[in-house]
């Protein structure tokens, strides 16, 4: 179910003694405008060995993390339900290895959030998410499992979903009733659109980046993931000092 290539470095830490646990999940199938976030889990490991400085003076050091890439998961392109049962079992597989590691995932599309968070229900969270859509839609081109639905199907499951960062739209007006502030100890999901226009999906109105990591590192974190980074339409190299900041802020 998981590929072990394109590393972000040689693992020193098995699975079973890591902190933090990396994994990719390249599929894309569901996006509905510039396909190509599939490339973005390998792209974001080589941009973080390539741009990204290791230290950080309020976070630490990436030498001082017990870090380990788990790879890819094996995806299905075309066949998001099959993938989902993938990405669910992949992560249910890494939790029975190590309970206690925190799971930072890399995207892919942002409909592979669903099936992570499903995989770690059993823990006491809430959901928090930045992005510039609020993703709610019930149904979207015949398919309730597409990243347009991502976040109502995490309400349907958590009841407790926070979302920053969003482009109002007629469409919203009822769905975003049902939003809330959450609580931590959250679940994150950054989709990249809340701050770039290196995505699938670009928005009109993009929220600060700096701003946004300062209230992130307010947060608990119990899990995380970056997704919807489209490195075909360009690069955008804060996406890996995002990942790189998310690892020193979860293990802190």
């Amino acid at each position: 179910m998981l590929r072990k290539t394109n590393l972000i470095w040689e693992n020193l830490y098995s699975l079973k003694e890591a902190e933090i646990v990396l994994l990719g999940v390249p599929f894309d199938s569901t996006v509905t405008e510039i396909p190509g976030t599939r490339f973005a889990p390998n792209r974001i490991r080589e941009d973080f060995q390539v741009h990204v400085d290791g230290f950080d003076p309020q976070l630490g050091d990436l030498e001082e993390v017990k870090l380990h890439d788990a790879g890819n998961v094996e995806v299905l392109h075309g066949n998001i339900d099959k993938t989902n049962e993938h990405i669910y079992e992949a992560v249910l597989s890494i939790k029975e290895e190590n309970p206690d590691a925190i799971l930072i995932t890399l995207g892919g599309e942002h409909s592979i959030t669903y099936p992570i968070v499903k995989a770690l229900y059993e823990k006491d969270f809430s959901y928090l998410c930045y992005d510039a859509h609020t993703d709610l839609y019930d149904e979207y081109n015949g398919l309730k499992n597409s990243h347009a639905c991502v976040n109502r199907r995490i309400y349907d499951l958590l009841g407790n979903v926070q979302i920053n960062g969003y482009n109002p739209t007629r469409d919203d007006q009822e769905a975003v009733k049902k939003l809330k502030k959450v609580k931590d100890p959250v679940y994150l999901s950054i989709d990249v659109d809340v701050f770039s226009d290196k995505v699938g999906c670009p928005a009109s109105s993009l929220y600060d980046f700096e701003k946004m990591w300062g209230e992130i590192k307010k947060r608990d974190i119990v899990a995380a993931d970056v997704v919807e980074y489209n490195p075909l339409v360009g690069k955008d190299i804060r996406v890996a000092e995002l990942v790189k900041r998310l690892i020193l802020k979860c293990r802190s």
